[in-house]
């Protein structure tokens, strides 16, 4: 899962794949020893029309994990996510094929997507579970691109610089909603 340049990504646009943009909240930032806490992730599809690009999201898939270990205290007052609120949450591997069953042959995006494809990979690895060998876009690799020489480029900074809305900053499904919005805000800069 290598989320390089923007190497063929019109040619995926065209083509009419679907993308699917997700976020995981963790308890840590190492994939080697710190687990997924939340998973969210939005099926769209993009189409080109007379007025540039437009989207159609067709699915979501949410859920909290139970990494089965305590979430340190300094990263719950980040995402907002205790061990209480996983307690009863499946574990990665009781949900982690559903996910990757919902992932199918999508076009994977992801801000700062080598975080995000580092915990799939090891998660999958430590669940014996196959990853598919989808394309990957970070959109801050596109942001960059659609909007050179911003200050930040940290998912936060970028919805404002779009205009997007964040109703739960640091939550899995609401990153990956900013994340399909960024994506879809920066295509229609590069390729309207």
């Amino acid at each position: 899962m290598d989320a390089g340049a923007l190497d063929g990504l019109y040619s995926l646009l065209a083509a009419g794949n679907s993308f699917v943009a997700f976020d995981f909240e963790t308890t840590g930032l190492s994939p080697a020893v710190d687990r997924i806490v939340e998973i969210g992730a939005i099926r769209f599809g993009l189409r080109e029309t007379a007025d540039g690009w437009s989207y159609d999201q067709l699915a979501s898939f949410h859920s909290l994990v139970n990494p089965r270990r305590p979430i340190p205290a300094t990263v719950s007052s980040i995402h907002g996510i205790y061990d209480l609120d996983v307690a009863s949450a499946p574990t990665f591997a009781e949900i982690g094929a559903a996910f990757l069953d919902f992932l199918g042959k999508s076009v994977l995006v992801a801000h700062n997507a080598s975080f995000d494809c580092g915990f799939l990979q090891a998660e999958a690895t430590r669940n014996r579970l196959s990853i598919p060998a989808n394309p990957v876009y970070d959109t801050i690799i596109l942001a960059k691109t659609a909007r050179p020489r911003l200050e930040s480029y940290a998912l936060g900074k970028l919805a404002k610089v779009f205009g997007i809305a964040q109703q739960a900053a640091h939550r899995g499904d609401d990153d990956a909603r900013v994340c399909m919005e960024i994506f879809y805000r920066s295509i229609r800069l590069l390729y309207s």
